[in-house]
């Protein structure tokens, strides 16, 4: 459970490195999944499941991430009888994991919270972590990643709304331990405390080598596959924090303190302003800058990006 931009193939790489937690770079396949079943309603029909079947073996397969493992679509069909979801979705990730001779997976997706009911129902032995990044960081990050709709008001904005979904639900999480939460500052400047704390959690005992996950092969290779992940090669960075102390304006910063305030203290994020200089600032400024800002950016997104949009695309666009 993590924003965009804030760590979460770090924290992904980090538990591969773990002998038997496989870590698989996202290819967001349950995401647009869970969402969108209804489309292709009744799912026990096997016209229905053969076309689901096909949007899900498009999505896998864009040049987007890379896994150890390939499928093509008659694997899918011998993954699991017509309709049973929850073995398809099992089996695509375990498929990857027996690569690698490990039995769980630690998966990244976005906006958790969007079908956190039906991980629960299909998957009640889960757990989840939860991961917060500074949203100053988030949003300059965002901002220049070139890939995110919309400048650090933008970030900002999202960083917030998934916050106060998160939380609510992993309070819930937590009353039954299913739920850890980490900051993405505090897991890079003591990384062994924190992943020790992490794999606990989980159910296994810490591994010193899980400190060089940014060494394995696929790792590697998916480092290089998009613009957003170059750092996973190269390990922890344990300073990779309060950039936007450098690198925003105090303008920026005020504005998106003006929209994260509250999550901030709750979280311990310090504002740099106060909160009455903060609620002078209308929602008219905020649209105005949050347009010039969308006006002036330019978006260079990799072919694996754009595929996997489309390919996301259609399971929203399906009426079966």
């Amino acid at each position: 459970m993590c924003s965009e931009r804030s760590g979460s193939n770090l924290i992904t790489k980090l538990l591969n490195g773990h002998s038997n937690i496989c870590g698989p770079s996202p290819k967001h396949i349950i995401n647009p999944v869970a969402r969108n079943l209804f489309r292709y309603e009744p799912i026990d029909e096997a016209d229905n499941w053969d076309e689901f079947l096909k949007d899900v073996y498009r999505l896998i397969n864009v040049e987007f991430s890379i896994w150890n493992s390939s499928f093509n679509l008659d694997d899918l069909h011998d993954m699991a009888e017509v309709g049973d979801i929850n073995s398809l979705l099992r089996n695509i990730f375990y498929n990857e994991a027996k690569q690698f001779d490990k039995q769980h997976v630690f998966i990244k997706e976005n906006q958790v919270y969007e079908f956190l009911s039906f991980l629960i129902l299909n998957f009640p032995e889960s757990k989840y972590v939860y991961q917060v990044r500074d949203p100053r960081d988030m949003a300059l990050s965002w901002k220049k990643s070139q890939i995110h709709p919309g400048g650090v008001l933008a970030g900002a904005n999202r960083w917030q709304k998934d916050q106060q979904q998160s939380l609510k639900n992993f309070n819930e999480l937590k009353k039954i331990n299913k739920g850890y939460r980490v900051k993405y500052e505090d897991l890079i400047s003591e990384q062994e405390r924190y992943t020790q704390e992490i794999v606990e959690f989980l159910g296994y005992s810490y591994e010193s080598k899980m400190m060089e996950f940014y060494k394995d092969r696929i790792t590697q290779q998916n480092a290089g596959k998009q613009k957003a992940w170059n750092n996973l090669s190269k390990g922890v960075m344990s300073n990779n924090k309060e950039k936007y102390k450098n690198e925003l304006n105090n303008l920026e910063i005020k504005l998106i303190e003006k929209i994260c305030y509250y999550e901030m203290e709750y979280l311990g994020y310090e504002p740099q302003n106060k909160l009455i200089d903060l609620k002078s600032i209308t929602s008219e400024e905020l649209n105005e800058f949050s347009r010039k800002e969308s006006d002036q950016i330019e978006y260079n997104r990799t072919k694996g990006v754009k595929a996997n949009m489309e390919a996301k695309k259609t399971f929203y666009q399906k009426l079966i």
